[in-house]
């Protein structure tokens, strides 16, 4: 089941299948329940009862939609894995009118657009007087397992360019730790 939920969303991302489907089905149960209530008693539901099923609809499509994206969102959770890497140097440069990233890492260099990673710069107390007035830089990055199956690889990989900040570049400064009188 959850195979066809996850290759329904892939390939009908934008046209949100689920919402359509369960709001055509629901209409089509409070059509069936109207000509029913009019072929039994000649008369048609009052426009309270009609108001209440309508809100029900909504309300059940809704929480179908919510609960498809909590699940999907959960799974990538758990399978996205931060990957952590050694900085040796970085850059900021600005190429065609956008601005970007050029990252030296222990694993090759990364080009990575500005607006697509978070930069943190923090201090950090140790008591280590070797590392007292040193700087470490890391970068970090969500990656998909290439072991998934295909179709969860492909959502998460689609999931993944639509993040925000799906990587993280993190400067620590060591300064000595002081007690604060």
């Amino acid at each position: 089941m959850k195979k066809l939920i996850y290759t329904m969303v892939l390939a009908d991302e934008d046209n949100h299948v689920f919402a359509t489907t369960g709001t055509l089905f629901f209409a089509i149960q409070l059509i069936i329940a109207v000509i029913y209530t009019f072929i039994t008693s000649g008369s048609f539901l009052n426009i309270k009862l009609v108001s209440i099923l309508f809100v029900i609809n909504l309300l059940l499509t809704f929480l179908e939609i919510f609960a498809i994206r909590f699940m999907m969102i959960h799974d990538f959770d758990n399978n996205a894995e931060p990957v952590e890497f050694k900085v040796d140097s970085y850059s900021l440069s600005k190429a065609s009118g956008k601005e970007f990233y050029t990252i030296r890492t222990n694993k090759g260099v990364k080009v990575i657009d500005k607006d697509r990673v978070d930069v943190v710069h923090m201090e950090v107390f140790t008591d280590d007087q070797n590392k007292i007035g040193t700087t470490e830089v890391k970068y970090a990055e969500l990656k998909v397992p290439e072991n998934l199956p295909k179709y969860k690889f492909d959502l998460f990989t689609d999931m993944l360019k639509h993040v925000k900040n799906p990587s993280m570049l993190m400067t620590f400064k060591y300064v000595k730790n002081e007690a604060k009188d």
